[in-house]
């Protein structure tokens, strides 16, 4: 008897991320990019959904990463190529560690406190493409300083909008509740950075 694999929301929590045959199209990941930053709501539903898109969804955060490390390491003035290339592989993996640590407090969050029934690469999937605002880093290049900050501002700002509207369309919130995800969030990791023997 062939096996049947579940569809929807709990697809990727009976089969783990990667066991799905994982989509690479670039064609498609771009749309997704444009669409997210755009605050499709269709767009999260679809990346909840589909345990194809994990692979690209991680990419997006690494590929955003190395534009934020880029864009800072070509900004210092006097780096040598070398500092370039340390700082963007510091941006990579701090992209990495920040994205798993956040989208992993928000899912507690919503499963903990609101009580919603999701799976975190169901979460993560959405949450991670609303990184997508993040490809303007790269323009931090610039020499000029106010264009740095104005850029990474934006940036950043783009990015913490989005990620409230991932978490609206994912889990079902309202956009209040999906604001206070966000807020406690926020307060609970600067709790935790406060109280690290390195901060």
């Amino acid at each position: 008897m062939p096996m049947v694999r579940k569809r929807g929301r709990d697809a990727d929590t009976m089969t783990g991320p990667f066991a799905t045959a994982q989509d690479f199209n670039l064609m498609k990941m771009g749309s997704r990019m444009l669409r997210a930053a755009r605050l499709d709501g269709e767009t999260f539903r679809q990346l909840r959904d589909d345990p194809s898109a994990t692979a690209q969804s991680v990419l997006l955060v690494a590929i955003i990463g190395l534009c934020y490390g880029a864009g800072f390491g070509f900004f210092l003035a006097g780096t040598s190529l070398l500092d370039v290339l340390t700082i963007t592989l510091i941006g990579l993996f701090s992209a990495l560690a920040i994205a798993f640590v956040w989208s992993g407090t928000t899912f507690l969050i919503v499963t903990r406190l609101f009580r919603r029934t999701i799976g975190y690469w169901g979460l993560s999937r959405p949450f991670f493409f609303s990184w997508a605002p993040g490809l303007l880093f790269v323009l931090m290049s610039s020499p000029i300083t106010i264009l740095f900050e104005v850029i990474r501002a934006v940036g950043a700002a783009w990015i913490g909008i989005s990620s409230v509207f991932a978490v609206k369309h994912a889990v079902g919130f309202s956009t209040q509740q999906s604001m206070l995800t966000f807020i406690i969030c926020v307060l609970l990791l600067l709790l935790l950075v406060s109280i690290l023997p390195f901060s």
